[in-house]
């Protein structure tokens, strides 16, 4: 089975050289777009989390003094109706 596909040959010097060209530029590029991923991430996700995680503490802290001021109260909180018959 000898088919030309098989075969190998020394590749001309400007063919390695465009070979390397190209894995180079594919790795630069590839660096690149993880760099941005990563800066992306880093100033724009971590903000994002860390301020919605103090708005929830603080929200959350609100809400359980205002569940227990209304305990505290004495006060049964329920909702009623009135029904006027004549």
């Amino acid at each position: 089975m000898d088919y030309i596909a098989f075969r190998t040959t020394d590749p001309k010097p400007a063919d390695r050289l465009m070979a390397l060209v190209t894995r180079l530029v594919a790795l630069a590029a590839a660096g690149a777009i993880l760099l941005t991923l990563a800066l992306v991430g880093f100033f724009v996700v971590l903000p994002l989390v860390v301020v919605g995680g103090i708005a929830s503490y603080f929200y959350l802290r609100r809400r359980v003094r205002q569940a227990q001021w209304r305990a505290w109260s004495g006060m049964i909180d329920a909702e009623y109706t009135v029904i006027d018959r004549r």
